[in-house]
């Protein structure tokens, strides 16, 4: 058996200048980290012709062509799976914003290439599992997810205009880790969503240049939000989230409404909180909110997640010998 543990993100700035349209044309860039939350993959033999996949479903296939899930379905194409137990497990539901098919791709790629006895490269797993994503499946995607997801830690990841992506590493001593985990929270709003839908109503005003203004403000944003974790200035961490917010609801219908809305108003409110963004794509999800550790240990409530940094991405966690 192989067990795999991959971690969800958090995006502070930069979404939406992943996706290709963008990034081919103005370059792009992004500030994000893997975060104490995970989904697992246990893949082990147990029969000789049939397939299972067990997920929020169970599907039990001799015909790989039959596999519904559309991911598992694609990687068929490219990994025998007769006769293999494919399970996975989430901490946080998918829909949530926080990478959650990204990090099913990574984690399910590399346990699938252990398990066939060969070691990926971190840059290898996230360019095999974004090209799959993207390119194989036609999700209209960006890339950051299954970067962030299989290097692990915080760090700035740039999209080149070639399709080359390049990871830096942004190191903060442990007293500063701390501080930033207990200043930031995560609070679920609204139903899962379809991140595809909205990206793709993004990505065909991209390629029309109708909301270009907005993403070249959100890059801007890259740079002062290092600057800020680096000194970890959680004022200004929060009116950068803000400004992010505003620059990212305009970039296409569906990203906010009226219920997101009205929280995130409230919340800002609070002298004590400093800023918070939807993540993901919009439509529902998980709010980031930074604000001080007092305020925010007050907000726990069943839909409030508290979190820490991690610094492993992708990570084989059992082997049999």
């Amino acid at each position: 058996m192989i067990g795999v543990r991959t971690p969800f993100r958090i995006s502070f700035s930069g979404g939406s200048t992943d996706l290709p349209s963008f990034y081919k044309k103005y370059g792009g860039k992004v500030i994000s980290t893997s975060i104490n939350k995970y989904m697992y993959h246990f893949i082990h033999k147990f029969d000789n012709e049939l397939i299972q996949i067990k997920y929020s479903e169970t599907e039990l296939v001799k015909d790989p062509k039959n596999i519904k899930h559309k991911i598992v379905n694609k990687i068929s194409d490219f990994y025998d799976l007769s006769g293999l137990d494919i399970n996975s497990i989430a901490d946080i539901p998918k829909g949530s914003g926080l990478g959650s098919s990204s990090a099913y791709t990574v984690g399910l790629l590399n346990g699938l290439n252990i398990y066939n006895g060969k070691t990926l490269s971190k840059q290898d797993l996230a360019y095999l599992s974004s090209d799959l994503e993207i390119n194989k499946l036609g999700t209209p995607i960006g890339k950051q997810d299954q970067y962030a997801t299989a290097f692990g830690g915080l760090n700035k990841i740039i999209f080149n205009n070639d399709d080359t992506v390049d990871v830096e590493k942004i190191n903060l001593d442990y007293q500063s880790l701390t501080y930033l985990n207990s200043c930031l929270l995560l609070i679920k709003i609204g139903p899962s969503r379809s991140a595809s839908k909205i990206l793709a109503k993004q990505d065909a005003l991209i390629k029309e240049d109708k909301n270009t203004k907005y993403g070249l403000g959100i890059l801007d944003l890259v740079d002062p939000m290092i600057h800020a974790l680096k000194e970890c200035n959680i004022r200004q961490i929060g009116e950068l989230l803000n400004q992010n917010w505003e620059l990212k609801k305009e970039l296409s219908s569906g990203v906010t409404n009226k219920e997101i809305d009205s929280l995130i108003n409230d919340l800002n409110k609070d002298k004590e909180i400093y800023g918070t963004k939807l993540l993901g794509a919009g439509g529902g999800g998980y709010l980031l909110v930074v604000g001080e550790p007092k305020r925010l240990q007050s907000l726990q409530s069943s839909n409030a997640v508290s979190f820490s940094f991690e610094n492993t991405g992708s990570t084989i966690i059992f082997k049999d010998s």
